[in-house]
């Protein structure tokens, strides 16, 4: 079953704050942003500054944009986090990462950027729950979708059809058709939702056509 998520991206405490509360209406799922200022070059709201999100009852999932993500897997399970998303590129040891996030009885998902083939993840692909193509470069809000992730998930439908597919980045009203047709399972909205005066709204017209 398709899903859009949409995406908490914030830069510190405060606008973490106001984005949740604006957001926290509209979806049961939602993804938030960490970043370290190292993977890439801007830094977000800290692992330690997130609430025990276990009181909103709802189904969160953290992106780690991070070096060494498998430093964190903890500190995001006793936060209340049901799913990791790390990247490929951001640790020397995936195979660590992955272990410590099913060790921790969360769903796994790594993460790929525009720049790295498909193909580089395949061999891990079995001891994934999901694999995620970041349709814009990591770290930055306002993107154009770069195209060629479209080509990116055909070829990992055709070669794992069971697997679940995700992209974060670039996704709105004028993407999500071909983001569909393409083969995604799940889509992550932040600008698009985000900057909407309706977020409501937003969502519920890329849920419509993603449907």
């Amino acid at each position: 079953m398709r899903k859009v998520i949409p995406t908490i991206f914030a830069h510190n405490k405060k606008e973490f704050d106001e984005r949740l509360k604006r957001l926290l209406p509209i979806s049961n799922y939602f993804q938030i942003d960490f970043m370290d200022g190292k993977f890439v070059s801007g830094k977000s709201v800290k692992i330690s500054e997130i609430p025990d999100l276990r009181r909103y009852k709802k189904n969160f999932e953290a992106h780690l944009m991070i070096k060494n993500p498998e430093k964190e897997i903890e500190e995001l399970r006793k936060k209340g986090f049901k799913k990791i998303i790390f990247h490929i590129e951001s640790t020397k040891n995936p195979d660590k990462a992955i272990n410590e996030i099913k060790r921790s009885e969360m769903k796994c998902f790594i993460a790929v950027n525009p720049e790295t083939k498909a193909e580089r993840v395949f061999p891990m692909a079995e001891k994934m729950d999901g694999i995620m193509f970041m349709g814009v470069r990591p770290g930055k809000e306002n993107q154009n979708f770069i195209r060629s992730v479209y080509k990116k998930i055909v070829l990992t439908k055709r070669r794992f059809p069971d697997k679940v597919v995700q992209v974060d980045g670039g996704v709105d009203d004028k993407t999500i058709m071909k983001l569909k047709n393409s083969g995604l399972d799940i889509a992550n909205t932040g600008s698009y939702v985000n900057n909407s005066e309706n977020p409501r709204e937003a969502l519920r017209k890329l849920k419509k056509l993603f449907g």
